[in-house]
Parts: C-alpha cells; structure tokens; sequence
C-alpha cells in the first residue's frame, strides 16, 4: 500500500467517450470493481451510443454540475452530489457546462 496523487497518475483518453479523460485510482477488475477519476470536457459526451449493461455504477462529482441521462431522463447532478446507474440502465453522461467537470468514478459487476 501506498499514498498515490492523483496529478501523477496517467491520463488516458476513454475509449467510446469524446472529451472524456480518466486516471485508474483502483483496479480491482478480477473483483468486479474499477475506480477512476474522470474529467469530462465541456460538449463531452459517453458512451456514444448510450448503452446498458450488467455493471452498476456510482457517479460522484467533484467539480461542475453532470447530465446523466438514465433510460431517458435526464437528471443534473451538482458538485457534492452522487447518483447510482443500477445495472441494466441505459445511460450516457454529458459535460454541458463551461468548464470541465471531475467525477469519481465507481464500477462494479
């Protein structure tokens, strides 16, 4: 174990997301669990297309105010706030403000 920060973990762009960037904070893929910090990109958009899957996922944000979109309703989420996806859920997130958003990523199977 050891202290990580954060500005020194690899960004990487995500894949089937535009303006979407993420650092891996925890791999605990072979448990079913990812966790990432993300920064979405003002206009970003992800996944295109929307999708569903077995995973749920928590979204909290750090900084901005998201747009997730789940089966169709649209719900803004502000700084301070999280929201579950529970599995089976179509969903997509979108950055519609200004300025880029940052938000803790949790996925699990």
């Amino acid at each position: 174990m050891r202290i990580k920060k954060i500005s020194e973990l690899p960004m990487e762009d995500v894949a089937g997301h535009q303006g979407f960037e993420a650092r891996s904070l925890m791999d605990l893929s072979e448990k079913g669990v990812t966790v990432r910090m993300l920064s979405i990109r003002p206009g970003g958009i992800g996944p295109v297309p929307a999708h569903a899957h077995a995973d749920g996922h928590l979204f909290l944000v750090l900084e901005g105010t998201l747009e997730l979109e789940i089966d169709g309703q649209i719900h803004k989420i502000p700084k301070g706030s999280c929201m579950e996806v529970p599995p089976h859920k179509r969903h997509q997130l979108r950055g519609t403000g200004e300025s880029d958003i940052t938000v803790l990523a949790v996925k699990w199977s």
